[in-house]
């Protein structure tokens, strides 16, 4: 089921709520500038690797499946559920590639990317190493 806070008073917790929500919400900068919704003075929406139009806007795309994976795993640790980690990996990995492709633009993105990697490693320490739930019917051993 779920394990409480450890000692943190739900800080460290809230921290990387905050973190992933607000890293995922970051990501629909890159649709909103690329397929032309606003314009947004401090980005070109132009990748850095060349692509042609129709890569563009996949890739605009997957910004916003980013959006959805980081405020997924937000919400898992709001609720205390196991698979937030896997969320944020596989949003981690998915948002560092679309970075380098858009690097002039997002490389600060970088900085957030780092910090939920090191929210997973220490998810421990920080409170949020939630247990798997059993099968039911199960007796745990």
């Amino acid at each position: 089921m779920t394990q409480p806070d450890r000692g943190h008073g739900g800080l460290a917790r809230w921290a990387v709520v905050l973190l992933l929500v607000g890293h995922g919400l970051i990501h629909l900068l890159g649709p909103i500038e690329i397929w032309g919704v606003a314009d947004i003075a401090e980005l070109d929406g132009q990748p850095s690797i060349s692509l042609g139009s129709s890569a563009t806007d996949i890739v605009a795309g997957v910004w916003l499946i980013l959006t959805v994976l980081f405020v997924a795993a937000g919400v898992g640790v709001t609720v205390r559920r196991w698979w937030w980690r896997m969320l944020a990996v596989i949003g981690v990995i998915i948002s560092q590639v679309v970075i380098v492709i858009w690097w002039d633009d997002a490389a600060t993105g970088t900085i957030p990317n780092l910090l939920v990697l090191a929210a997973i490693v220490f998810a421990d320490r920080l409170g949020l190493q939630f247990r798997h739930p059993e099968p039911h019917g199960q007796i745990p051993g």
